[in-house]
């Protein structure tokens, strides 16, 4: 159990609406035929990266987060803490403003940042992702706070989570005091951005966070790493020492009192999402490392939170439609219904006379 939090910023900055190269097949050919007047629409951000990230930096400061782990430019790592050095936030921006180029800083794609930050209440890993180009309606950044319960790094881990969870009352007096302390560090992130960078809405959202692991987890070495999911599952220095009460919480609740969970996200142990479960009850079958796929695809629903959506298009233009939206050949899959002609010129079904 953890508690994730996502804020979408939407800086009050210039941007430009460009257009790129449509991904659909029936779109394509009046693209190259219009000589791309018919295209998909992106926004592009006018800040140089340079820019964005001494904005950052002085809110992650303010907030005396002041620990990174890694600086990203388009996939390539300008800096990647592997020993977990302390107040390491300067010298790693200092090294990026260094290395990068003026042309670089314009022409970016992605910037990611792993940050690392603990209070009283949590250990928090922090990832930043800021988008150049991104859909119309798309916020272009991004800041994912995971939130593991310091309380259960140290000392007999089962015996608190069995306290934790040894009845209804005292689960829900634990998650609810996680989830308030989680929220006012959320909100003093929010406050902290809107001093900093000028922007016209940042939203938020927070997600209560199971483990579902498919075996049982008996030590903290025993964590698998998923990279490409990243977050609390990417292996970064120190932090398996705070994961490892998350890998063992469902399995201690399931053999203890019934307790029910409400308005949940589920993950297996690589980070994958399992679903969404508005009620549940911790002694049910899902919740047993044996469990098979057909009894969690049945238990879980999609999630309920839209987070950084597009823009609908509601334009209604003609070659939007669905039907010619396939990457098939439009034009041949249409024909191929009329069986009773050799040429579609010759019946009403393929648009004949």
């Amino acid at each position: 159990m953890y508690l994730e939090g996502i804020l979408t910023i939407d800086p009050a900055q210039l941007t430009e609406i460009k257009k790129v190269k449509p991904t659909k097949a029936f779109k394509k050919f009046f693209h190259h035929l219009t000589l791309g007047s018919i295209s998909d629409k992106q926004e592009r951000e006018t800040f140089t990266a340079v820019a964005i990230l001494q904005q950052l930096n002085a809110t992650f400061r303010g907030l005396n987060i002041t620990n990174i782990i890694k600086i990203a430019h388009d996939d390539i790592d300008f800096y990647h803490d592997r020993d977990g050095k302390k107040d390491d936030l300067k010298e790693a921006l200092d090294t990026y403003e260094i290395e990068v180029n003026e042309a670089m800083s314009i022409h970016f794609q992605q910037l990611k940042l792993v940050l690392e930050h603990e209070d009283n209440d949590f250990k928090y890993l922090i990832e930043v992702e800021i988008n150049r180009d991104h859909e119309v309606g798309v916020y272009p950044i991004i800041i994912k706070v995971s939130g593991l319960f310091k309380e259960f790094s140290l000392g007999n881990v089962k015996n608190k989570i069995n306290n934790a969870v040894s009845s209804q009352n005292s689960f829900d007096e634990l998650r609810e005091s996680k989830v308030k302390a989680f929220d006012y560090f959320l909100n003093k992130i929010k406050l902290t951005l809107k001093k900093e960078i000028e922007t016209d809405d940042i939203k938020s959202f927070v997600k209560n966070k199971f483990i579902l692991p498919k075996r049982k987890i008996q030590d903290k070495n025993e964590i698998p790493h998923n990279t490409q999911r990243g977050g609390v599952y990417g292996g970064y220095h120190g932090f398996d020492d705070y994961l490892f009460y998350s890998f063992i919480w469902s399995d201690i609740m399931h053999d203890s009192s019934p307790i029910l969970i409400k308005e949940s996200h589920y993950e297996n142990e690589n980070g994958e999402d399992l679903g969404y479960a508005n009620e549940l009850n911790a002694q049910d079958d899902v919740f047993d490392t044996d469990s098979d796929l057909e009894t969690v695809s049945s238990t879980f629903e999609n999630d309920p939170i839209t987070i950084n959506e597009p823009e609908n298009d509601n334009s209604g233009n003609w070659f939007d439609l669905d039907s010619w939206g396939s990457d098939s050949d439009s034009f041949a899959s249409s024909c191929s219904s009329c069986s009773s002609c050799s040429s579609c010129s010759s019946c009403s079904s393929c648009g004949g006379d």
